[in-house]
């Protein structure tokens, strides 16, 4: 992780002088990020995920970044002035709070492993099966490690990175946790830096910032009924319900509001997510400066240019940039798809707003490199049934019967209002940056339109792209009324209050006094583990049960036959045949014999789940099997070799 942070600020030292420091500093940690994470990959193929490969890794970071740090390190200095320091603050600031929110993700005790919010505890055990599976399980090229031998379409780049760390020494818990937190902090650092540019100041990306990660609808209005039955210390310190998505009756104004806390839907837990969200926000810094200079809508003189120069092409700068945000943009789908597709219909908008030739060398790179992996992961499996294919239409998302501005004002709040205001008028932007905004809208409209997934609510992760970049616009719009007038501060005091509201009451719910601890994994799931690790091969398939925490796959990193069908379902697997066939080999008898074979499985485990779930015959398997493991709850059976 350091040399990849001395690579970083290599490559922001080197950077190309019309970005500002902290703009080549963000673009270049993500670089690096992005450059040792597929490197270390391909390396990874030859040589497997070991703790060579991971020094291998770290002194290409340590090299090449001191290289380039020590050529610029004149220039670095110079660049590092007083009108950074309110960015470092900001940047300080929102770095604390995400460390605080993130060390609370997964907290090891001598009992067990605890998550502290439900949304990490069921998505961080996916997450650290595909981690495992590279690192304890060699699983490369990835097959899916919860549904064995099969492909796995899953962008795994994020949870590699991890196994590296893992492969170095790192424990389970902190390789998911840091670099989550990075990753985080690079995706809202670059927001503050992109706002900063469009508005020129830091206050509209500090309000942006809290807005993406509290920005929520009117479900906070309950908590005032909350509070004058409870009083409001009670309502405050235990609170009653969620106000992001409030449990209301049908019929209910409330109800049907499906616009979750940001924080504990996305930032925590969507580990591809935030990986996503720093590379978009990378290629937007890298693109933005050029665009600001770019004629509007002047297609002439740029097809006259590409007509003339296209035997000769000098890479200046700023085409340089373009290459690598198309690079950086081409890379996506091995991180996370959905940021793939706002990268594409913005890009496409401001292609056709602002054409220069340098797009052309931006979409060229960008499908060379995406377009390959795009084949093996969409449509998904062929084989499922066509509700759990994908893409295909959605019209309206999830708005139902709801009136559709209606679904949106209880949603959002106030937010789509102040979008259209900030974006229709000059109150608070210029005409160029609500051009630069203006294309994420048509994220909103494709989102309502098309789902890229079997779970429609998935198409929350375009739409939590949309508000992200149109919260610029919105902030700037609040600051330029809080700084009219008296009135104006109290107004969009208010105003900001009610769209964080439902927000900052669900957050509080997960922080102590009251923040509940889920236990993730138990000692002897821990131990369990460890033992598995050392005494089965590493390519070992289990057969296990399908809960979400399973320390087979999840910390052992064992490939199973079939894990939690919540996740299967949103990757789009059809796994209805092998969930049958789980329920007939632990039965037991010949045809679970033959159903082992026929799926390769090595071992067979028999845990509390199994026990509750599966009604194993224990007496079948204790007399044909041979026991390799056993625990105080928990047995492992090899299966007899056919």
């Amino acid at each position: 992780m350091a040399g990849c942070l001395v690579l970083g600020l290599g490559l922001a030292a080197g950077g190309p002088p019309w970005l500002l420091a902290g703009e080549r500093l963000v673009i270049g940690i993500v670089v690096a990020v992005v450059a040792l994470t597929v490197v270390g990959y391909l390396l990874a193929l030859l040589i497997g995920v070991t703790v060579g490969l991971v020094l291998v890794l770290a002194a290409i970071g340590w090299l090449s970044g001191g290289v380039l740090i020590s050529r610029q390190l004149p220039r670095l200095r110079q660049n590092i002035g007083p009108a950074s320091w309110g960015v470092l603050a900001a940047v300080a600031l929102v770095a604390l709070a995400m460390g605080y929110l993130f060390t609370r993700a997964v907290e090891v005790t001598p009992d067990a492993w605890l998550a502290h919010y439900n949304n990490t505890w069921s998505d961080w055990a996916f997450h650290a099966s595909a981690a495992t599976g590279f690192a304890y399980g060699q699983n490369l090229p990835p097959q899916n490690p919860l549904f064995a031998g099969t492909p796995f379409r899953y962008p795994f780049a994020p949870d590699f990175a991890s196994a590296l760390l893992i492969a170095g020494g790192w424990g389970i818990p902190a390789a998911l946790i840091w670099p989550s937190w990075a990753m985080t902090v690079l995706a809202l650092s670059g927001l503050i830096l992109w706002a900063r540019r469009l508005t020129g100041g830091i206050a509209a990306g500090v309000i942006a910032v809290t807005l993406t990660l509290l920005g929520g609808g009117l479900g906070f209005l309950l908590f005032f009924g909350d509070a004058a039955r409870l009083g409001l210390t009670t309502a405050l310190t235990h609170i009653p319900q969620t106000y992001d998505r409030p449990q209301v009756g049908v019929h209910d104004p409330l109800a049907n509001i499906q616009w979750y806390n940001p924080i504990l839907s996305y930032y925590l837990p969507q580990r591809s997510f935030v990986f996503g969200a720093a590379i978009v926000m990378a290629v937007l810094l890298l693109l933005t400066p050029g665009l600001q200079l770019t004629p509007f809508f002047d297609w002439g003189p740029t097809l006259t240019t590409i007509r003339r120069s296209w035997r000769r092409w000098a890479l200046k700068s700023e085409a340089v940039a373009f290459i690598v945000a198309g690079a950086l943009a081409g890379l996506l789908p091995l991180f996370h798809i959905h940021s793939l597709v706002v990268i594409g219909l913005v890009a496409g908008c401001w292609a056709l707003l602002f054409p220069r030739p340098a797009w052309i060398g931006f979409f060229t790179v960008m499908l060379v490199v995406a377009v390959p992996r795009l084949l093996m992961a969409v449509p998904g499996d062929p084989g499922a049934p066509p509700e759990h294919q994908y893409p295909r239409w959605l019209i309206g998302w999830m708005s139902g019967t709801d009136f559709p501005p209606w679904f949106w004002i209880k949603n959002t709040g106030l937010f789509w209002p102040l979008l259209l205001l900030a974006l229709l008028s000059p109150l608070a932007l210029t005409r160029r940056a609500r051009l630069l905004i203006a294309p994420f809208s048509v994220v909103f409209v494709v989102a309502n339109l098309i789902k890229f997934q079997p779970w429609d609510w998935d198409n929350s992760k375009l739409l939590v792209f949309w508000y992200l970049a149109s919260a610029v616009a919105v902030g700037a719009l609040l600051l330029r009324i809080w700084r009219a007038t008296v009135v104006g501060v109290i107004g969009a005091s208010i105003v900001w209050l009610t769209l964080v509201a439902a927000g900052a009451l669900s957050l509080l719910q997960f922080l102590p006094p009251q923040g509940p601890a889920y236990v993730w994994f138990s000692a002897e799931d821990v131990q369990l583990a460890a033992q598995v690790r050392q005494a089965t091969p590493a390519k070992a398939i289990f057969v296990t049960g399908e809960q979400p925490n399973n320390p087979i796959a999840d910390l052992a990193g064992r490939s199973v036959l079939i894990s939690y069908p919540g996740w299967l379902w949103s990757q789009g697997v059809n796994y209805s045949r092998r969930e049958d066939d789980l329920r007939r080999i632990y039965r037991g008898g010949d045809v679970a014999l033959r159903l082992l074979h026929q799926y390769h499985a090595d071992y067979l485990m028999v845990g509390p789940n199994e026990m509750a779930t599966l009604s194993p015959n224990l007496d079948y398997f204790n007399s044909t099997f041979r026991l390799v493991m056993r625990t105080a709850n928990y047995q492992v059976f090899a299966v007899p070799s056919g």
